[in-house]
């Protein structure tokens, strides 16, 4: 079986604004594994040559058949052997955790969470075809964890108790009414109806009393008030970005000259499919006029330019090739004519046509849009190139900043100053205090505050400017601000840390939980073997 996967290509197109400020390498991309839904009929062929063939992947597989699976089970329960077959039908098994097994079984925690995550999918309007995978995983990573902690319980000596059984059930809502507890609902219950919360209640308590025990541990004030006091302490910083966008126009179109074939643009159309023989097929019946090029990759493209009848746009050559498992065959796109359609080419993980909506043509190497997509090839694919370049204008910038001022530099360059707002030194990316993700707008920043970096640009003295820190293919000419305390973030964090604490410690536990040497896990193969195989 071949997986479709969507993949991202850059693939710049000429009528992208290459002045406008983007993330270092954003251009126009060309996403391929989307279904489409409608078949187009060709006379002299069998409807079913071009009936659009669903992407055929694992998740598909899983939607499908335990669609039919769950609701065979939904409706017929409680007869697990209804759709495992008699010889499992005291159970699947999915792994284990230490000595107990994680078995799905009618009635059990396994099938309950089944159903629950099947009825909150529901109610979401989320296609249920795509998300019954989900609905299986999810509860099975909610057994793995609730087994777990209920084997802790047990080796701890937490049972539960029929007094702590009866109160919960009183607490539970089961039998309210007005928001209280009420007598006689209680005694008009039916028998199984009480069984039923009895046995929920009864089996859950020892996994909610460890649960909550480790989510109220109290931290010590003072580890509050450390905390508090770093996520308050903040440095601000202000920076100027010495990028591809500085190379100059003479040396972006000397190379360009110099590698002409890679600008030439065209405008093309796609369609792609799972098979070479599917391709096949469409191919022949476009070229026999049976079909269009546009019908056909309305009913059969699986990329998301299927919509647009495979209308892609004009594009860079140098944009097309990654689209090519061997780049070589993508010349022949370059002798095409208008109208042409070419192919089937093999892309990585589908086989491709396309049709040349117009021919390719030579760049014009004195356009500004067309030097500034060049300086953003170059930045991607020949960083090497320009980095001299770049590392010696930022060098020479960095000494004219120290003698007249960042803002100077950034005038005389037509430029603008980043401003990064107070960022507390967070190098463990923790989740209690902000990072460069919220204060820094350009992102430049946050990709190069790691390590070394990140220590100097809070260890310097406040209101200087460092020496040039490259990140990525960009250099960075930064001065550090002032030191600032927020009072705000440290009296809110100060009130609410155990709560965000306890929070925390139950991921941890949760997260020790599944990693541990304890936890046997065969839930994909077991879910592929067992139920599928059926």
């Amino acid at each position: 079986m071949r997986k479709m996967l969507r993949r991202k290509r850059f693939i710049m197109s000429v009528n992208d604004d290459a002045n406008e400020k983007k993330p270092e390498g954003e251009a126009k991309e060309l996403t391929i594994g989307k279904a489409k839904k409608n078949a187009v009929a060709v006379e002299g062929k069998k409807e079913a040559a071009l009936k659009p063939k669903r992407k055929i992947t694992i998740g598909w597989v899983l939607g499908m058949l335990i669609l039919i699976l769950i609701a065979i089970s939904f409706v017929l329960a409680p007869a697990i052997e209804a759709f495992v077959g008699k010889r499992t039908s005291d159970g699947i098994v999915f792994g284990k955790y230490g000595k107990q097994e994680i078995k799905y079984a009618y009635g059990n925690y396994f099938y309950d969470q089944v159903q629950n995550y099947a009825d909150q999918y529901k109610s979401s309007g989320v296609d249920q075809t795509q998300a019954l995978y989900q609905i299986w995983k999810s509860a099975y990573d909610s057994t793995v964890i609730f087994t777990a902690i209920n084997e802790l319980a047990s080796k701890a000596g937490i049972i539960a108790a029929d007094e702590v059984v009866n109160r919960a059930i009183i607490n539970s809502g089961a039998y309210n009414k007005d928001g209280k507890f009420d007598v006689a609902t209680y005694q008009n219950a039916s028998a199984e109806t009480k069984a039923n919360v009895e046995k929920s209640i009864r089996r859950s308590l020892p996994y909610q009393i460890v649960v909550d025990d480790v989510g109220t541990v109290l931290s010590s004030s003072a580890e509050a008030d450390y905390i508090a006091a770093m996520a308050g302490n903040g440095r601000t910083f202000r920076y100027l970005a010495v990028d591809q966008n500085q190379y100059p126009n003479e040396l972006a179109s000397q190379y360009a000259l110099q590698n002409k074939q890679l600008f030439y643009t065209m405008d093309l159309s796609i369609i792609s499919v799972e098979t070479a023989e599917q391709a096949k097929t469409v191919y022949e019946s476009i070229k026999g006029g049976q079909t269009t090029f546009e019908a056909a990759a309305a009913a059969n493209s699986l990329d998301s330019y299927a919509e647009a009848e495979g209308k892609v746009g004009q594009l860079y050559y140098f944009g097309i090739l990654s689209n090519f498992k061997n780049p070589d065959e993508a010349l022949a796109l370059l002798s095409a004519k208008d109208g042409d359609v070419l192919g089937p080419f093999e892309a990585n993980g589908s086989f491709t046509l396309y049709k040349i909506n117009s021919a390719a043509v030579e760049s014009d190497y004195a356009s500004e849009a067309v030097l500034a997509s060049v300086k953003a090839y170059l930045a991607v694919n020949d960083s090497a190139l320009i980095d001299t370049y770049l590392s010696d204008l930022a060098k020479s910038w960095a000494e004219k900043a120290k003698a007249e001022g960042l803002d100077e530099v950034a005038l005389q360059n037509n430029l603008e100053v980043v401003e990064v707002g107070a960022t507390p030194y967070n190098a463990g990316k923790s989740s209690y205090m902000s990072d460069f993700t919220y204060t820094d707008p350009s992102g430049l920043l946050g990709s190069a505050a790691t390590g070394d970096v990140a220590k100097e640009l809070y260890t310097a003295q406040p209101n200087t400017l460092l020496d040039p820190i490259k990140v990525g293919s960009s250099y960075l000419l930064l001065e550090v601000g002032e030191d600032t305390q927020d009072e705000g973030m440290t009296s809110y964090l100060s009130m609410f840390y155990d709560y965000y604490s306890g929070s925390q410690n139950q991921q941890d536990f949760s997260q020790a939980l599944y990693t541990s040497d304890a936890f046997e896990d065969n839930f994909l193969t077991t879910f592929l073997t067992v139920v599928l195989g059926q």
